[in-house]
């Protein structure tokens, strides 16, 4: 059974079910020290990651390789971050429940033992659980009617989603007689394609779109950023997309592999109108974390074109981007809940001046949007010049000049946002507080994120070298 490859995995858990018998025991009050046992349980797996050996487990249906230790890594950076966000959170919402911990921390265990599954039913069992885990997230307040409608629509898209899924597995394996990713190419290589089999792909790659907040089951993505509590949206933004990611390289470049040509198109398609709706369908909004929904459509179509290139170039570029949204986007949503602590709003308006009042909140957002824009020299630039390169080494040049434009599109509407920031007047010139802890936080990620940009050399060379065991 190999179970030691999964000890990660059992500590995360093992820390979720230790901070759910703690809220039954502990009387009613603050829960802070919930979210230090849940970022030092986080730490933990992330020490064990590197004394993990590669190879299978459970009978086949996981493995721990280079690729999904990378993963579980952006997992768990995500993790302490998110975990801290709650914690400065908590002070705003009234009958807090200390399950919001425990859940969070049951759902990046999802995201792990997504990493490294290897077969389709493992496959959808493990996405099943981290998208129940992320539904009471993003209702978990009950007492507000935005947050519950938030909920209410992530759970009904991720419903239907589910079910185009199901199906394209169903056909799938009546092609193929087979679960297992790679016994499944293995039976494509020397099968001629079929309607059941270019069926199940076009419904798999549909129901994946919606755990990547990409056409056509996008719809959830900006009222549940908006709606729900802060730190999940941080959670989905970040540690959900790379999860999503890490499925779709999964499926498509081992189990789905022998049917390149079938799904080159089809992806390629799909990336092209994500980047053409994320990045236009963001200019008018008025709401910063609507915005910023609208920003990670777009990221999930630049994405989904290194996907469509289908090489070893492009699935290193998706590792890289992923590393530098999960920072910039970690930055921006630390720095709007601070913000929104003090002003109790989202809205850009209420941005205005931002720079005299708090100079480290407004340079963190400076960085972090121009990061996820792909601003020169931060790391996002870095990012999608390796996937604009993969399209265009594969031929894929329409798809490159439209990510191209709307990279400029998305650099006018954070400019907007920027602008807001340091050229206007504020209407409260009272400083906002930002504690130590925070500083501290906020200084790393935003050198994290002109590291990656000004000396990316380690780490492309750390991904490319991953990229080359996935083919």
């Amino acid at each position: 059974m190999n179970l030691f490859r999964l000890i990660p995995e059992f500590i995360m858990l093992g820390t979720a079910f230790l901070l759910l018998i703690l809220e039954l025991f502990l009387p009613k009050g603050s829960r802070k020290a919930f979210g230090v046992i849940g970022i030092l349980g986080t730490v933990s797996a992330a020490i064990s990651l590197p004394y993990q050996d590669y190879g299978l487990a459970l009978a086949g249906l996981f493995v721990q390789d280079q690729m999904s230790i990378y993963f579980k890594w952006l997992f768990v950076i995500s993790s302490v971050f998110v975990l801290y966000i709650v914690m400065l959170y908590e002070d705003r919402i009234t009958n807090w429940r200390g399950e919001f911990y425990s859940i969070i921390v049951f759902a990046i265990s999802g995201m792990m033992m997504l990493a490294s599954t290897t077969d389709f039913v493992a496959f959808y069992v493990s996405l099943e659980f981290l998208a129940i885990c992320l539904y009471v997230l993003a209702a978990f307040l009950s007492d507000s009617r935005v947050t519950s409608e938030a909920g209410l629509k992530y759970l009904i898209t991720g419903a239907l989603a589910s079910g185009f899924l199901i199906y394209g597995i169903s056909f799938i394996y009546g092609a193929t007689g087979a679960t297992g990713f790679a016994e499944v190419a293995k039976a494509l290589q020397t099968a001629e394609p079929t309607g059941f089999v270019i069926i199940g792909i076009v419904l798999m790659v549909l129901g994946l779109t919606f755990k990547i907040s990409s056409i056509p089951f996008h719809v959830w993505s900006p009222d549940v950023y908006q709606g729900a509590p802060t730190p999940v949206t941080a959670l989905l933004a970040a540690a959900s997309k790379a999860a999503g990611f890490v499925v779709i390289l999964r499926i498509l470049y081992v189990a789905l592999w022998p049917m390149k040509a079938e799904w080159m198109a089809f992806v390629a398609v799909i990336s092209g109108i994500t980047l053409l709706f994320g990045n236009l369908a963001a200019m008018p909004q008025k709401d910063l974390k609507r915005l910023v929904a609208y920003a990670g459509i777009g990221s999930a179509g630049y994405l989904l074109m290194a996907v469509a290139a289908a090489s070893e170039l492009g699935a290193g570029a998706i590792m890289f981007y992923l590393l530098t949204y999960i920072f910039g986007i970690i930055g921006t949503f630390t720095a709007i809940v601070v913000f929104h602590n003090s002003e109790g709003s989202d809205l850009v308006e209420s941005y205005s001046g931002l720079y005299k009042r708090s100079p480290l909140l407004a340079f963190t957002l400076f960085i972090g949007l121009l990061s996820i824009a792909g601003f020169p020299p931060l790391g996002g630039f870095i990012a999608k010049f390796y996937i604009f390169m993969a399209a265009v080494k594969e031929g894929l040049w329409v798809l490159a000049v439209i990510g191209a434009l709307m990279a400029i599109v998305g650099m006018y509407y954070f400019l907007l946002v920027i602008k807001s920031m340091y050229l206007r007047q504020p209407t409260n010139p009272a400083p906002i507080h930002v504690d130590m802890t925070t500083r501290g936080l906020l200084y790393f990620v935003n050198a994290a994120t002109i590291l990656l940009g000004v000396y990316p050399g380690p780490v492309t060379d750390l991904v490319m070298s991953i990229a080359q065991g996935v083919f």
